[in-house]
């Protein structure tokens, strides 16, 4: 059998006999097509890079080193006002891959963000707290349906009428602890004590028995602290490692974690349980909308509603009312400005008295518990007037570093409640503690009155000086740790 020259040639080159000019031709065109395409695909990636925001020089695993540590909130502030600007980008994934994140420290492009009703949460950035209700998932994150239900089912307990109740309570419960414990073991002494860890304690107690019609003990107040602490450092790690997991159920510590889980847990399936005992419960509470609210699918579901409440009601309520009272020892003048506005004053004129309001106000403003902020994902395009951001971008919302950005707020490091009596319209875009949009805090309500109340009864009552200003401590709450004052009584 002869090969033809011709055919050892097309064999050599791997090209079919019956390749003609026409089809070299459509090939050419082809590969000439596919070039353009990369070229303009690379020139649409070099424009849009000169749209977006510049991009912080930090690796994506030091970032994510930086941003889940205590000094997270202060790292993206430092940012902010270095020569990136209030809005940059930064690495959160490996490679580049993935969306664009965009910090937004500017007040009023974070505020369109949060008040976009479309942008929601991002998943991959709240999943790690569903452990936290028992892998159930909750207010805090959810989206769609399972969201919008319970926010409506318990918006109801933040009614003015509740309010007040809660309210009084939370301040009986202040007050109790005043003369059974802050006089006797502390100003009769002249005794220190830390002011963050008593009052997280009474407020927690307060929110129990107003919310949730349940008595907690002293000792399963210490316990559920200590779960929740456990909790929590565990999640911090999560952060920083996602393979952490997978190892955890085999390590002590993992161990220790399950259990604190099933405590805090046990805890809110306590309290629901002993809801359904009593016997003439009242109506318009949060446990009282829990329990009877048919849209949740189980009990595992309102058990972790349980769970957020009562870590959310405390914990910020607590926290920003010891930040305040700290600032106020540490600045006489303005300590003695406030008990002068409120010593004359009844308790149902207080929330009327406007120094008592300025302090307020720059204690969430100053001291945000909820420092680290929140993240949206952007459902459409979005663009101001020097960035344009796609859809799908995340966007990161500190607000400690918005709450002290120095090109809205004077003096932002600085505590001044005066800032407040006629404040600029940029120090009030500036300043939004409790969120804003559809997803903001629903409880803010009874917070602002519980810390004008309480506030108002221990700066009348007492003079408290600094003896000790602690350390600050940062993970989901701002927390001034081991902070201790000097209380004397007037």
């Amino acid at each position: 059998m002869t090969i033809s020259n011709r055919d050892a040639l097309v064999e050599l080159m791997m090209i079919p006999p019956t390749v003609t000019p026409l089809h070299i031709l459509t090939s050419v065109s082809v590969m000439a097509m596919a070039l353009i395409a990369v070229w303009k695909s690379s020139n649409d990636r070099a424009s849009r890079e000169k749209l977006l925001p510049p991009m912080a020089q930090c690796g994506f695993i030091r970032m994510i080193m930086k941003a889940t540590s205590p000094d997270g909130p202060w790292f993206v502030l430092r940012l902010a006002r270095s020569a990136l600007g209030t809005i940059y980008r930064i690495r959160m994934t490996p490679f580049g891959l993935g969306p664009d994140f965009v910090v937004a420290c500017d007040a009023k492009f974070a505020q369109s963000v949060l008040r976009d009703p479309e942008n929601d949460k991002p998943t991959v950035f709240y999943k790690h707290f569903d452990s936290f209700t028992g892998d159930a998932p909750s207010l805090l994150t959810s989206e769609g349906h399972r969201w919008y239900h319970a926010r409506k089912a318990t918006f109801p307990a933040f009614s003015s009428k509740y309010v007040k109740r809660v309210n009084s309570i939370i301040l009986e419960q202040v007050n109790q602890w005043v003369q059974e414990v802050l006089i006797p073991n502390h100003v009769e002494k002249e005794e220190p004590f830390e002011i963050a860890a008593a009052l997280v304690r009474q407020v927690l107690k307060g929110i129990s028995a107003a919310g949730f019609e349940y008595e907690m003990s002293n000792e399963e107040v210490e316990l559920l602290l200590e779960e929740w602490e456990i909790i929590h450092k565990e999640i911090a790690k999560r952060f920083k490692n996602p393979l952490r997991q997978m190892f955890l159920p085999f390590t002590p510590s993992g161990q220790r974690y399950a259990l604190a889980l099933v405590r805090a847990h046990e805890f809110s399936k306590k309290v629901l349980k002993n809801y359904r005992a009593l016997k003439d419960p009242k109506e318009g509470t949060i446990i009282s909308l829990i329990a009877n609210n048919p849209n949740y699918e189980s009990d595992d579901d309102r058990i972790a509603e349980i769970s957020l409440f009562f870590f959310a009601g405390h914990d910020t309520t607590g926290y920003t009312l010891a930040w305040t009272i700290l600032e106020l020892a540490k600045n006489p003048s303005e300590q003695s400005k406030l008990r002068n506005a409120v010593q004359n004053k009844s308790s149902d004129e207080w929330r009327n008295v406007l120094e008592l309001q300025c302090a307020v106000k720059e204690g969430l403003r100053l001291h945000p518990v909820v420092a680290g902020g929140t993240w949206r994902v952007l459902k459409n395009d979005m663009k101001t007037d020097k960035y344009f951001f796609v859809k799908g971008t995340h966007i990161y919302i500190p607000f400690l570093a918005i709450f002290r950005n120095e090109e809205y707020v004077d003096k932002p490091d600085e505590f001044i409640p005066s800032r407040w009596v006629d404040p600029s319209d940029d120090l009030c875009s500036a300043s939004f503690p409790f969120s804003l949009g559809r997803r903001n805090c629903m409880g803010q309500s009874l917070a602002t009155a519980e810390l004008y109340n309480c506030l108002a009864t221990l700066i009348a009552g007492f003079e408290f000086a600094v003896y000790d200003e602690g350390k600050v401590d940062y993970f989901t709450s701002l927390k001034p740790v081991g902070a201790k004052l000097i209380a004397k009584k007037l």
